[in-house]
């Protein structure tokens, strides 16, 4: 039986390069990074040049909800940690980014996020079928830059079940979630309940 994943092979463990149908080196590393906590790196490489890389972070804490208010140039600078199981929202501009199966984690601040919806806003600009959708993506790309600039007035969200997303800086509230709100949250992937 084949795996749906990187092309396994019929062995345990073994998996064929999706590039060239060669056995792929399996590379993996444990670590401690700091506000991810215990990770877990894996790479496959193979001879042609494919390369799939990925970090599973292996703790979970409490499911918690993190707020900034951002206001001033400064806030900008408050520090936003993003595990694969973050969902972040900025309520004001009606944006909502929820992990999938391939989300990444991250550790940027808060212009970097605006930065990363800019680049995804621009593209669906460039994609959009009406003149409507067109126009709200480019007011939208104006806000942003405006925020960026030096204006900011919105709020920024992220809400973590698994509890490895946080925000660090001045003003930022914290609270826990409750159960059945952390149940409403995706995780971007496959969480075995014990």
């Amino acid at each position: 039986m084949r795996d749906s994943g990187v092309g396994s092979s019929e062995s345990a463990g073994l998996y064929n390069c999706p590039a060239c149908g060669s056995i792929l080196e399996m590379r993996g590393n444990l670590d401690n990074i700091p506000y991810f906590g215990d990770v877990m790196e894996i790479s496959l490489v193979c001879d042609c040049g494919f390369k799939f890389v990925d970090t599973i972070i292996l703790g979970q804490k409490e499911p918690v909800r993190y707020l900034k208010r951002v206001c001033s140039e400064g806030d900008l600078w408050t520090r936003v940690i993003r595990s694969t199981s973050g969902t972040i929202r900025i309520p004001e501009w009606g944006v909502e980014i929820e992990p999938g199966p391939a989300s990444e984690a991250y550790i940027t601040n808060v212009e970097g996020v605006i930065e990363r919806l800019q680049s995804v806003v621009e593209m669906a600009r460039k994609w959009s079928e009406t003149e409507d959708e067109r126009r709200r993506a480019e007011s939208l790309l104006d806000t942003m830059q405006a925020a960026r600039d030096g204006k900011p007035d919105f709020t920024i969200i992220i809400e973590d079940p698994l509890g490895n997303s946080a925000f660090i800086g001045e003003g930022v509230e914290v609270a826990k979630l409750t159960d059945e709100e952390a149940r409403s949250l995706r995780t971007g992937m496959f969480i075995v309940q014990k």
